[in-house]
Order: structure tokens, then sequence, then C-alpha cells
């Protein structure tokens, strides 16, 4: 086996253009460790990669491998969470590695640990059922009392007499009393007892009802709703894996402009879902030429569609994958799909707003959290788009769009911007600039999220302008938590 190059840090950080551009990742946080990758074999260091002609295919766009060339990118292909494709394609571009690489630690997991307690009882939990009791109690006695009483004076004298004569005491009288000798008198006190038997029984069962049996100190802190929330559909687990390609055949095709394209593909039964959470997209793999590629798209449809996978794609003549693959396809053929990726997994109550900005085909991801939030009679989440293209034939799903519109206006505001407009464009005209995006978008707020895909410099552009306006900057590598999410 050949020996692989070491480089130097140093040396690395030379690599750092579009057309010269190299990375360290480590091997998984494992070193020592053997890489083999087409015979060369290295026992030590850490990997480096030569990606320069890898940028251009980069699903998350250039600019994401600029913000890591010439340098350690481990951290943020680890955050990422890239498949076991993508490490196989990572591997074709090993090209050395490097000893005085720091060491990469992966991030301990922070567990929350419910400590538990022991429950006492309040004196103060128990003093008004006490005291109900014991007035229940009381009451109960006086009224048989008195009830024998009248009844039976004579048995209750000898009762007495005999039960303290037990007691060593002699001489024993119960007299009757006085007030008890007329009919009205003896009708109206066992009328009060019995009043107050049933007073100190009603008392006490109300002090059951009201007696608070939990506290925060019993019960984890979390108040049990009083009816179960239903599961969001779109995270139901459904036909697609996240490691293994799986096949569908191409049931429809409609061609929707010069080089837009809708597919539908058939699951394997009715009923099925795709399994695909809001925000997320598959992958397609084919090969050309000899060799595997694979590209990641956003489906318009969702789990709420049954039994097909629905994509728009806009098939480009220079494209390794939508000219010579996708645009070619004939209905029986089949594709093959693997997913979900990415790092977008929305869900109800992520943010109060969203500001979005599209060009092109970057509508998907941006459609399919549109469709989700509006059918969700739950979701409150303000949307406001700003959809980029060069003229009306390239919008890609409009009638869609503004049936959203139209029908949820609370939710949803659309705003297109044309470089080529027509006579009588109710829209904008020109770039996505600074002042569109003040008076189409939301404010900077903690409870805010812009969202943003197209072409890598609409996206730029729009980034640095929110970043001026007060937003905070994204990282290399999109997460759910940045205020501007790039797809």
């Amino acid at each position: 086996m050949t020996s692989l190059k070491e480089f130097k840090v140093s040396e690395v950080a030379t690599h750092n253009t579009k057309g010269d551009l190299f990375v360290i990742i480590h091997g998984k946080g494992k070193t020592p460790f053997l890489w083999y990758v087409g015979g060369l074999a290295n026992t030590h260091g850490c990997p480096v990669y030569d990606i320069t002609n890898y940028v251009r295919d980069h699903p998350g766009g250039a600019d994401v491998l600029m913000d890591v060339a010439g340098e350690d990118a481990t951290a943020a292909y680890e955050d990422v969470g890239h498949s076991e494709d993508a490490n196989e394609i990572l591997g074709t571009y090993l090209v050395g590695t490097v000893k005085d690489a720091q060491q990469f630690v992966q991030p301990k997991a922070v567990r929350v640990i419910q400590q538990s307690t022991s429950v006492a009882t309040s004196p103060k939990e128990t003093s008004s059922a006490a005291r109900a009791l014991k007035a229940t109690a009381s009451a109960l006695t006086a009224t048989t009392l008195v009830y024998v009483s009248t009844k039976n004076h004579r048995a209750l004298s000898d009762f007495a007499a005999t039960f303290f004569t037990s007691w060593g005491v002699t001489g024993v009288h119960v007299p009757y009393p006085e007030f008890l000798r007329g009919g009205f008198s003896s009708g109206f006190a066992a009328a009060t007892l019995a009043c107050a038997v049933v007073g100190g029984s009603i008392a006490s069962k109300l002090s059951s009802f009201t007696k608070i049996e939990s506290g925060f100190t019993k019960y984890r802190p979390h108040i049990k709703a009083s009816s179960v929330k239903k599961q969001s559909p779109h995270l139901t687990k459904g036909f697609l894996e996240p490691k293994t390609y799986k096949r569908l055949p191409l049931v429809k095709k409609d061609q929707l402009s010069s080089n837009v394209f809708r597919f539908v593909f058939q699951l394997p039964a009715s009923r099925d879902v795709i399994g695909l959470p809001i925000g997320q997209h598959v992958a397609i793999k084919a090969t050309i030429n000899g060799a595997s590629v694979s590209r990641s798209y956003t489906p318009t449809s969702n789990n709420l569609d049954t039994g097909r996978l629905e994509l728009v794609i806009k098939c480009y003549p220079d494209g390794l994958l939508t000219g010579q693959y996708l645009a070619s396809l004939e209905v029986g053929d089949h594709v093959e799909f693997r997913g979900p990726k990415g790092g977008m997994k929305y869900h109800s109550g992520l943010c109060k707003k969203i500001g979005m900005i599209a060009g092109g085909t970057g509508i998907t991801p941006m459609y399919q959290l549109i469709r989700a939030i509006c059918e969700d009679d739950r979701d409150t989440t303000e949307i406001s788009l700003i959809y980029a293209n060069r003229s009306e034939e390239d919008i890609l799903l409009r009638r869609e769009l503004e049936t959203f519109a139209r029908a949820y206006p609370q939710n949803f505001k659309l705003w297109y911007m044309l470089d080529h407009p027509s006579e009588g464009w109710a829209y904008g005209k020109g770039y996505v600039t600074s002042e569109v995006m003040a008076s189409r978008l939301p404010p900077s707020t903690p409870d805010t999220k812009i969202m943003l895909c197209g072409p890598p410099g609409m996206v730029n552009a729009s980034k640095k302008s929110l970043i001026t306006a007060g937003f905070e900057a994204p990282g290399a590598v999109a997460k759910m938590s940045d205020q501007i999410f790039c797809f």
C-alpha cells in the first residue's frame, strides 16, 4: 500500500480558495486510525481532503465550504450529521494527513436527571378534613342521644347507671331534660341536630374535592392537558429510510414550463406516507457515465398526501442529474430515494413570525413550510415571503402560493420580485434590497426567524443585509436554532 502525503496545519491553511480548497476532518474523534481509500493506507494523523472538485456539487452551496476552507472542519461536519454516503464521497477526496492538528473532542451530551423527592403530608392539607370529620361524629353522637332520650328515657338511665357502676361510680341518675318534654321542643332539637349531621357530611365531602392531593414536590413539573394533543402527522415514520436507498416508480410527469417538471412517484401502498418531517428533503441517486451521482430535493408533497411523492424540479441542460437524468425520465422508470435529510424539522410553535426570501427553485422548501402552517388550524405562525425570479414564467408553484395567500391572509403574505416584469406588474421589480426586506419582512425579535433558499449570490447578499438590520449571523452549518436559517 502507498502512504499518504503528510501535511502541516500551516500548509493546509494555504489551500483556502474555491479553486484550491483543502479541509481537515478527524476520523470521528478516534486517533490513531487506519484509512483505506483507493489502496492508500495511513495509521497516524488526521485526514486532509482536497474538495476543490466538489465545491460546485455541494448541496449546501460553495459558501458553506468556503467558511471552513483550509481549516479544521470537523465540528461543522459533525454538526450536520452527514450520512454514510457523504462519508464515502468524502473518502474519494482524501489526499493526506496532518500530525500537528488539535485533537477533536466530541461534546458530551448533557443529561438532566429528575431528582426524587419524598412527600410528607402537610398538617394544613388535612386540618379542614379532620375538623369536618370531628364535627360530623359529634353531631351524629348528639343526635343519637337525643333520639334515644325522647323514645326511651328509662333505657338510657339504666344504661348510664350500668356503665358508670362498672367504673366504680354509683348513684348515677340521668335526668330527663325539660326542653324535650314538649313535642315541638323535641322535634326542633332533633331536626337541628339532624341538619348538623347532614351539614357535616357535606362539608367533609367538599373538603375532599377541594383538597389538592398533588404538589410541585409530588409530581414532575407539568400539568397534564385536559385532552391529549394529537401528534403531528408530519412526524410519522413512512417509506423513506435515512441510510438506505429505496426505489419508486414514476407514474406521472408534467412539464410546467420549458425546463420545469412535476414528477409524481407512487409509494408501495395507497395509504403509505413518505415519512418526511416539514423542512427536510430527500436524496436522489443515479449512475451517470459510470459514476454514482446524488442530489437533494425538497418534495412539494407531505405526509398528508398518501400513496405518492411529488417533486417540482427545474432541469438545467448542463445539470449532471437534472439535465442528463431527470429530464429524460419516462413514466414507469424507477428512481432511488433516501431520507429524510437536512437541519430543519419544523414544528408548530417554533417561532411567532417567519420571514422568507426565496429565489427560483429555492421556493420548494419554503412551500413545504407554508403549506404545513396554513393547513394546521392550531398553527398561528405568521409568514412573509419574498419570492424572486427573472420573469413571470419562472415563478414556480404560483397558483398554489396565491391560493394560500387568499385563503389564509392572517398566516401568509406574498410578495414577488422580478428582474423583467411585464407592464402592469403589481409587485416588485429588481433585486431584493435591504429596503425591500425592511418593508416586507418582520423585524428582528426573539420570536422571529428568517429563512433563505436560492442562488448563492442572492442568499449571501440577503444574509449581509439581515445581519446589518440586527439579525444574528448564522454559522457555517445551518441549525434550527439559527435566527437566519439557510436551506
